[in-house]
């Protein structure tokens, strides 16, 4: 797979995904195998994902260097926020980490991608 084509993935998931309003979406090729996908997500319900991921992409695997996925409720309040920043190395799963609203210690989390966190969304919208 090249970027392009994880690029035309996105795009057709952003277009048939019911519970999204409005899409602010950049879409960067570095190479053929590296790109950067960033923006904001508005939702049927008010709330927004602002997101970026940098993707690596060999053979068919997918790799995220670099990425963010912060989701916050009609209100502007952060309701969980994914990322891979290294300033948590005293979680097992370092440096992935989720952060809850409400919580003072992040959670463990595997490496996250556009997808698993609009999934994630669809579940906790209200229509």
């Amino acid at each position: 797979m090249q970027v392009k084509a994880y690029f035309s993935e996105i795009q057709n998931l952003l277009r048939r995904s019911a519970f999204i309003e409005n899409v602010d979406v950049e879409y960067e090729t570095k190479s053929k195998t590296v790109g950067i996908i960033h923006g904001t997500i508005g939702m049927v319900d008010g709330s927004t994902l602002q997101f970026l991921e940098l993707i690596s992409i060999k053979g068919d695997e997918i790799t995220r260097p670099k990425y963010r996925f912060h989701f916050m409720d009609s209100a502007d309040e952060m309701v969980f926020r994914y990322d891979n920043a290294p300033h948590h190395p005293e979680i097992a799963t370092h440096p992935h980490h989720k952060h809850i609203r409400d919580e003072k210690k992040p959670k463990q989390s595997k490496e996250k991608e556009l997808k698993e966190v609009l999934l994630e969304i669809d579940g906790m919208i209200s229509r």
